[in-house]
């Protein structure tokens, strides 16, 4: 497919895409609507390296800290755990109660419906790290904004102490075990000097000299890491803060507005796919191409919708709408039959189609009544014998017609009817045979139709649908051309070839296709080649001023 074609698609199907884009964004719309609101509340920590730094000798929060991204990970964890939870739902429980007996009497105070149990506040808190910093947030989700903003104040506060009282359990086991070990070293040293007693100061063995010093120096050194675990321990609680506290939540679902833009683009490139399938799916012929290729013939006509369906066939368009588009694309055909005869013999036209109701009476009443006002001698042959038509355009049933002549019941002459206007003349079918297939096919038809022929100029012949009864191939090769009346849209892709295929078996000569029924404005005028539309256009106009000058 080019690029035309896929514009052709979008504008041929702007319909299915703007009622399915709608509908999305109506549907999206109604969602956010019917939904809940959720609110959003956060509690942000610090986390500063520095202080935390100090807190023991292995430097745990530090340490942790290395890797931002699994500091977050394991605080996520620990946050998550059904530990902290439990202390988060105690908390607030003890903080609403708190709150519901210390108010004045008659002050209002905000108490939730119901306290989220453990297992729902795990399963809305998140934590999440600010970029490039050591701040983390911890976020709570719920439909009511107060209570967002108290459960996620009560897991800052509740994360902090627990760190804390972590921190300060394992400096105090440090700090016991440090205590100890002095304890251990000072025994030592008591041992040594109860030793050195022994002997005078001159005397003393290198070995137990040198016992003495090397635990005295030990003991030295551990009780500097004691009173450091024990300044650390008083310095922990600097290490985690919360530098800014819950506030009542932000809304943060529904959000109509990005539901309704998400909607748009998600929409419309549904309905642009739905389009496209819809059009692959439809086997109706759409633009030119698309009956030149499937008709395997030139498009050598467009004739526009003249009125509703039912008043254009009651009468000759051609005479009594000539600034109309129908006249207009009248002529073109006119003009185009005219060039196909210097090429060949083409006074004698069948005019037939794929299917019934696609239009092909009126073009072979409005073709003859163009070719009549050049002053050609036309007449229009009503071979359709199952289903005759054309005693409407004379206004009344006419007493002869095709099958009297056929027969022996009448002359040419006789069934001939004026229509009214100069050089146009009508044959209409006559009584119903029994059997139209023989009829039409039959030497007394070859007969009557040179007759025909050498006394008009031209001779239109008014065919049954080629794919509906065997009538009009069976004429066609009678003829010195076929036109192909195609309505746009009813005629598809399968009755064009399989039309094609059945007069392409009896060596018709197919003259072209004419595209009938083709809506002003529309989208197959869009895409037309043929500009005469514009000259139609100004014509009416003109036409409209006429009419109005002559009252």
């Amino acid at each position: 497919m080019e690029l035309k074609d896929y514009i052709n698609v979008i504008v041929n199907r702007k319909w299915v895409i703007i009622g399915v884009t709608l509908s999305v964004i109506a549907a999206a719309l109604l969602f956010s609507y019917l939904q809940k609101p959720v609110y959003r509340s956060k509690v942000m920590v610090l986390a500063d390296i520095n202080r935390a730094g100090q807190s023991a000798s292995d430097n745990l929060l530090s340490s942790a800290f290395s890797d931002p991204n699994q500091f977050i990970q394991t605080q996520a964890e620990i946050i998550g755990t059904k530990t902290m939870a439990k202390a988060v739902h105690d908390r607030l429980e003890y903080n609403y109660q708190e709150l519901r007996y210390a108010r004045d009497e008659g002050e209002e105070v905000y108490m939730p419906s119901s306290i989220p149990s453990p297992e729902e506040l795990r399963g809305k808190v998140k934590v999440t790290r600010a970029q490039n910093t050591n701040v983390f947030e911890i976020a709570f989700t719920s439909g009511d904004p107060l209570l967002a903003r108290d459960v996620a104040q009560a897991y800052g506060d509740e994360y902090i102490l627990d760190r804390q009282l972590s921190s300060v359990k394992q400096i105090g086991e440090a700090r016991k075990e440090v205590w100890n070990r002095i304890q251990e070293i000072q025994a030592q040293i008591d041992d040594v000097a109860q030793k050195v007693k022994q002997y005078t100061k001159d005397n003393i063995p290198p070995e137990l000299a040198a016992e003495a010093e090397q635990a005295v120096n030990l003991w030295a050194n551990l009780y500097e890491k004691y009173m450091s675990l024990r300044i650390s321990e008083a310095l922990e609680q600097r290490g985690l803060e919360i530098i800014e506290p819950a506030e009542p939540g932000e809304k943060v679902s529904p959000r109509p507005m990005r539901n309704g833009i998400l909607a748009l683009f998600l929409g419309l490139i549904l309905a642009v796919g739905l389009a496209f399938l819809v059009d692959y799916l439809d086997d109706t012929l759409k633009t030119r191409e698309d009956f030149q290729r499937h008709y395997g013939s030139a498009v050598i006509g467009e004739i526009a919708r003249a009125a509703p369906a039912g008043e254009a066939e009651r009468e000759i368009v051609y005479f009594t709408q000539p600034d109309g588009f129908s006249a207009e694309g009248y002529r073109n055909l006119r003009t185009n039959l005219q060039f196909l005869n210097l090429e060949g013999d083409t006074r004698l036209v069948m005019v037939t189609s794929s299917m019934p109701k696609e239009g092909k009476t009126s073009v072979a009443v409005n073709l003859a009544a163009a070719l009549s006002e050049m002053g050609n001698k036309a007449v229009v042959v009503e071979a359709d014998l199952r289903r005759p038509v054309m005693d409407k355009f004379l206004g009344q049933k006419s007493a002869k017609g095709i099958t009297d002549v056929l027969m022996g019941r009448g002359a040419i002459q006789e069934t001939l009817s004026d229509l009214g206007h100069p050089n146009l003349y009508m044959m209409t079918s006559g009584v119903r045979p029994p059997n139209p297939a023989e009829v039409v096919s039959s030497q007394p038809m070859r007969n009557l139709l040179k007759t025909l022929k050498e006394s008009f100029d031209y001779v239109i012949v008014d065919a049954p649908p080629v794919l509906a009864v065997s009538d009009a191939v069976a004429m066609a090769p009678m003829m010195d051309g076929v036109l192909l009346v195609a309505s746009y849209g009813a005629a598809t892709r399968e009755s064009a070839r399989h039309t094609a295929e059945l007069l392409g078996k009896v060596n018709a000569r197919i003259l072209g296709v004419v595209i009938n029924n083709v809506e002003v404005g529309g989208r197959y005028g869009y895409f037309s080649p043929y500009h005469y539309y514009s000259y139609g256009e100004e014509s009416e106009r003109t036409s409209i001023w006429r009419r109005l000058l002559k009252r």
